[in-house]
């Protein structure tokens, strides 16, 4: 798996003040390899432990390094204030050749970034603890020391040799069809040169719901909920994908988020996420905190193929250990009494950590993170049903960030959390979801005007579209007067084949007497609420500079 933690600590730790501090060579975070390995990620290299340590290694970081412990040993001796026992080895790094003056070491290689050489201090004595199966599994661990060896590798010097892959998202060039420029493409989530993922999406979400999440919760847990709580989970499942170069795959409605709380100041979060689609994977998870300040607990309820009707409850404590703890009937999503269901297992897992006292659901969290949510989103405590007699403009006026494009002189608006960028031949795209990436809307001003662009659609842009998506082209509909922003606009509303994803294409033309106005929408077919409330927006707010003041620019 590649390195994770940078973009996904940096999205958990954006709620929170964090001191400017120097990181250490051995600053690290661990994870676990599909084949069960072990791997501990530091600075500027990666330890690969064999899978049969599992449950049996322990870290602690030092002055001079990181030192690995048999972990049964270790805590052995530490009934005995003997603090070095089980000792397996300490990664170290020097600026020269000292550590060769060691009784004994392993050199791992040198870093071509920062001149340090990097090597395992080994043990001089024998300090397994006198019991012969406490011994007999610290000789075989030892036994490992040169798959350890073997499988260290340094960033930098794979980067060298083409080991790291580029991102690319969906990309679009709102001119299409208006320039003799090439049009753009769309790619889901690029891989390698040879197109092949490294890692299925199945592959990413058992390490996302089994390794990451408890991790990162007992590490931080104020830090994890405060995340979630204001941005929603699936900012954090689709960051990982992004890292691992993987598509997200699961539909962002799916990943639904419950809050609740006890007069104790306990917190519980019960996260819905997508069906599973293989083994051990969760259809819930569940972070509980409080009410005392180290009390934390993640519960996974997990699926079996073998037991389709089942789940497994289950939970990941601070070491890393998997405990089952039962088995439950599975919840039936459309069922009229999936909703008491999903509180009553709530309740269960909030005694089972020993919370006392009833839940209370907090109405003000980012409760669900799906575009199409038709839940509370705002800070009124109402459902968003109460409120359609609002004031429409008023209310979407007050959340509104300007958006200036002097390269095409216009100016639009869009709401404040959403993010945007302008490129040359695009025009200014609004990301309703994440940067770069479907869905988004994109406002183009061109130099010439389309004097009948109904027809313009009918004879230029569809024949564009079937040529670009051929096959994949699954349905298009062409509309004189396609109402919205409070106009009527002629418009091209287009369904296409991208991967496993079915697109919805939204293409408008308006004019400003001197030059034509496209507007393109595109998001994943079922999800275009958002997307198109963004779109509206843009066409009721678009505003062409004058002659004037593109001069004075």
């Amino acid at each position: 798996m590649k390195r994770l933690t940078a973009l996904f600590i940096a999205l958990i730790l954006l709620v929170i003040p964090v001191s400017a501090t120097s990181g250490s060579y051995f600053d690290y975070t661990d994870d676990i390899l599909e084949n069960g390995d072990l791997i501990y990620y530091f600075q500027e290299m990666s330890l690969q432990l064999p899978a049969e340590w599992r449950g049996k290694v322990m870290a602690e970081q030092q002055d001079g390094g990181v030192s690995f412990y048999q972990t049964s040993s270790h805590q052995k001796y530490l009934e005995e204030n003997i603090k070095n026992g089980g000792f397996l080895f300490q990664l170290g790094a020097s600026v020269n050749q000292s550590f060769t003056q060691l009784p004994k070491f392993e050199y791992l290689g040198f870093s071509e970034d920062t001149a340090m050489n990097y090597y395992l201090r080994l043990p001089t004595d024998y300090p397994a603890y006198p019991e012969k199966s406490i011994q007999e599994e610290y000789d075989d661990m030892i036994d490992d020391i040169d798959y350890v060896v073997e499988h260290a590798e340094f960033y930098a010097n794979k980067d060298k040799q083409g080991g790291a892959d580029s991102v690319s998202t969906y990309q679009d060039d709102a001119s299409d069809g208006m320039t003799a420029g090439q049009p753009g493409t769309d790619t889901v989530v690029a891989d390698d040169a040879n197109d092949t993922p490294s890692w299925t999406p199945q592959q990413v979400r058992y390490s996302f719901e089994h390794s990451m999440m408890p991790r990162y919760f007992y590490d931080r847990p104020m830090a994890m909920l405060d995340a979630i709580y204001k941005n929603g989970f699936y900012p954090l499942w689709n960051v990982i994908c992004t890292e691992n170069k993987v598509n997200p795959t699961y539909p962002e409605k799916d990943y639904i988020v419950h809050w609740y709380y006890t007069d104790e100041n306990a917190e519980l979060v019960q996260i819905e996420l997508p069906d599973p689609d293989a083994p051990t994977l969760c259809y819930r998870i569940y972070f509980v905190y409080g009410p005392g300040e180290n009390d934390a607990a993640y519960y996974t309820l997990e699926s079996d193929d073998f037991a389709p009707d089942t789940t497994f409850l289950c939970t990941w404590d601070k070491d890393r250990n998997h405990k089952i703890i039962n088995t439950l009937p599975n919840l039936d999503k459309t069922s009229s009494g999936y909703q008491d269901k999903l509180k009553e297992e709530a309740e269960m897992i909030a005694r089972l950590s020993g919370i006392n006292g009833s839940l209370k659901i907090d109405s003000k969290a980012k409760s669900v993170t799906s575009i199409t949510d038709d839940k509370d989103d705002d800070d009124d405590g109402r459902d968003d049903k109460d409120d359609k007699d609002d004031d429409k403009d008023d209310r979407d006026d007050d959340n509104l960030q300007e958006i200036e494009c002097p390269q095409q002189g216009f100016s639009v608006e869009a709401e404040k959390n959403y993010s945007w960028d302008y490129q040359v031949g695009t025009g200014v795209s609004i990301y309703t979801g994440t940067k770069g990436s479907i869905p988004y809307v994109i406002v183009y001003q061109g130099e010439d005007l389309i004097v009948e662009a109904y027809e313009y659609i009918k004879e230029q842009y569809t024949p564009y579209m079937q040529e670009k998506y051929g096959a994949d082209l699954v349905s298009y509909e062409e509309k004189e007067n396609y109402e919205i922003g409070g106009k009527k606009l002629p418009a091209g509303i287009y369904s296409y084949k991208l991967g496993d994803y079915t697109i919805e294409q939204v293409r408008i033309y308006d004019s400003t007497g001197k030059a034509t106005v496209a507007y393109t929408a595109k998001y994943i077919k079922g999800e275009g609420d958002e997307t198109l409330k963004a779109l509206d927006t843009a066409v009721r707010t678009f505003e062409a500079e004058e002659a004037d003041d593109l001069l004075d620019d």
